[in-house]
């Protein structure tokens, strides 16, 4: 009884730690969104404090915020849209065709995702730019679909070899085409690997900065590239830079609430065959 008791504080502690390290610097940065400058700057954090509204009002007014958020929606619903539809279907191919070189493009597909992304920048730049779409909301989404397909096609594959392969034979068997088999039979079965892999590409894409930040332009900027915009050489804005960051948080937050259970399935369930 002792050593579960132990072992029970423990991981208890360990729990407790990683739930402080973890909201701790969420609850601040929500906390200065409402504070004035006075109220950031004190020597100890102030709990106490009168709440405000400005630095919201003066993100969304005055600091072009409103955009970069409609420009960071699509770029990643479009970007996550496409991997989702191309990469299930490509698992789907790898996983239930008789093709001999399966093994081999999906190898090809996980080397991709083994590669360091800054090595991948140069070469994207280069491609974009030569297509014109360099400074258009059509430059991250294609970046953020390279980088985000392999890691959806290995996640799918592993939903999709769990599926024992009896099902598709039956559904062939009474009639159904392909497509029915995968719609009718295959889809409902690993709707949770679909809503990680929607989840995580979308916050990837959501928070990327780097590709976001060479391939767009002031029209066309992402949440990421506008926030990073309120730290000058000089001085960072935290008031509005928290307003910022607090909203960018939100619909992410959201999303995965109400997806939680999926993600959890999801992120998982693939990892015990194939």
């Amino acid at each position: 009884m002792g050593r579960k008791r132990s072992h029970s504080i423990a991981i208890w502690t360990v729990l407790i730690l990683f739930a402080f390290w973890t909201v701790v610097p969420i609850a601040l940065v929500v906390l200065n969104s409402f504070k004035r400058a006075k109220d950031i700057f004190t020597v100890s954090p102030r709990l106490v404090f009168t709440p405000t509204l400005d630095n919201y009002v003066n993100a969304f007014t005055k600091a072009n915020f409103g955009l970069y958020y409609v420009n960071s929606v699509i770029v990643a619903l479009a970007s996550t849209v496409i991997v989702i539809v191309t990469g299930t279907f490509a698992a789907y191919a790898l996983t239930s065709f008789r093709l001999r070189s399966a093994n081999t493009i999906a190898n090809g597909f996980l080397l991709g995702k083994l590669v360091p992304v800054i090595s991948m920048l140069l070469p994207l730049f280069v491609i974009i730019n030569a297509i014109g779409l360099r400074g258009t909301l059509a430059g991250p989404t294609i970046a953020h679909v390279a980088l985000n397909l392999p890691f959806v096609i290995w996640l799918m594959m592993g939903f999709l070899r769990d599926v024992p392969p009896e099902l598709q034979q039956a559904a062939l068997i009474d009639g159904c085409t392909r497509m029915q088999t995968f719609w009718k039979v295959l889809f409902p079965l690993i709707l949770p690997g679909v809503a990680a892999a929607f989840v995580l590409s979308m916050q990837y894409s959501w928070n990327e900065l780097l590709f976001s930040l060479q391939l767009t332009n002031l029209d066309t900027y992402t949440l990421p590239v506008g926030i990073a915009g309120f730290v000058g050489a000089i001085s960072v804005d935290w008031g509005l830079s928290s307003a910022a960051a607090t909203a960018t948080m939100v619909p992410l937050i959201i999303v995965g609430f109400f997806v939680q259970k999926h993600i959890a399935t999801g992120t998982t369930g693939g990892a015990v065959k194939g």
